[in-house]
């Protein structure tokens, strides 16, 4: 089994942000904790923090932009498949 680190290294080298695929500029936004995603009482949740929540992932590769709108409150952007 590979190491958490290990995988967000893959994730890294496979070159492509996790949200809207770019390819330039990619960064690592990393929540404190995975119940962080899961309070309750939290309006209706935005495509990138379901997506770290379906993944069980404390850690999001995403370009600067991506990351940019998610420190903004506006992460609205919908993950590629």
């Amino acid at each position: 089994m590979a190491s958490p680190g290990n995988e967000l290294i893959h994730r890294l080298l496979a070159g492509k942000c996790e949200i809207c695929g770019a390819g330039k500029g990619l960064q690592v936004h990393h929540l404190r904790k995975l119940a962080d995603l899961n309070r309750p009482g939290r309006p209706d949740r935005p495509p990138w923090m379901t997506l770290m929540a379906a993944r069980r992932r404390k850690t999001l590769v995403v370009c600067s932009a991506c990351h940019h709108n998610i420190h903004a409150g506006r992460g609205s952007a919908l993950p590629r498949k």
